[in-house]
C-alpha cells in the first residue's frame, strides 16, 4: 500500500497490517456478540461468530503467508551466521520467487481440544507408545 508521499513500505508491512486489522476486527465483534446474546437474537449471534471466525482465518492465512516469505528470505542469512561450518546454499531455494507456493491456505490454529491430545502425546514418550488417555 503506497503512502501519500509515493513511497511504499513493502508487501511485508502490508501483510502485517492485514494481520493486525483482521485480529482487531475479530476482537471488536465480541461486544456485538454479547449485545446480540442479551437481546436473545440467535441469528445475529451466529452471523457475528461466523464473521469473527472468518476474520481470524484471514489473519491466520496472512500470518502463514508472511512466515513463508520471511523464511524464504532469511534462510541463506542464517546459514552464513554459523561459524566454522561450510556454507551450502540450495540453488533451488535461491530461484524461488514471490510466486512460489506457500502454506497461506492452511489453518494452523487447531481446536482447543487438540491441545489435550497433544499434551498427552508428549507425555507418552517414546513415540511408539500410545497416549494413556484419549
Amino acid at each position: 500500500m503506497a503512502k501519500a508521499g509515493g513511497k511504499s513500505p513493502g508487501i511485508k508491512d502490508d501483510v502485517i497490517g492485514v494481520i493486525y486489522q483482521r485480529l482487531q476486527a475479530a476482537s471488536d465483534v465480541d461486544q456485538y456478540i454479547q449485545d446480540a446474546e442479551q437481546q436473545g437474537d440467535r441469528e445475529v449471534v451466529e452471523f457475528l461468530r461466523d464473521y469473527q471466525e472468518s476474520q481470524k482465518d484471514l489473519a491466520e492465512r496472512a500470518k502463514n503467508l508472511l512466515g513463508a516469505r520471511m523464511a524464504r528470505n532469511e534462510a541463506p542469512r542464517e546459514a552464513r551466521v554459523q561459524p566454522g561450518k561450510k556454507l551450502v546454499v540450495d540453488a533451488e531455494h535461491l530461484r524461488k520467487g514471490a510466486g512460489s507456493p506457500t502454506n497461506a491456505q492452511m489453518k494452523s490454529g487447531g481446536q482447543a481440544q487438540d491441545d489435550i491430545v497433544d499434551e498427552q502425546s508428549k507425555e507418552s514418550f517414546p513415540a511408539s507408545d500410545s497416549p494413556a488417555k484419549y
